[in-house]
């Protein structure tokens, strides 16, 4: 859940039967390091990359995605994804 969704900011916005599915740890998991590790690579505080594992996260950093997608070698679709749940 999104700190937006319960405050007024963006109320204005359309409404989407959807979500966005953080998958970095997935990545993480399947390149063979740790959380700690790539914090120590990226210089990414430990805490964010932790958020970004487990879907908080309110506004989307391109250039975290941009590091840990050329630190684990990945495409930004291994790390986040678009699930569309109208269907």
């Amino acid at each position: 859940m999104s700190k937006f969704d319960s405050n007024n900011i963006g109320n204005n916005l359309i409404k989407v039967d959807g979500n966005v599915i953080f998958k970095l740890q997935e990545v993480i998991d399947r390149v063979g390091t740790t959380k700690y590790a790539l914090s120590r690579k990226t210089n990414i505080r430990y805490d964010t990359i932790c958020n970004y594992c487990k879907g908080n996260v309110a506004l989307i950093n391109v250039e975290y995605l941009k590091i840990f997608c050329n630190i684990l070698d990945c495409q930004i679709e291994d790390i986040i994804e678009y699930k569309n749940e109208k269907n």
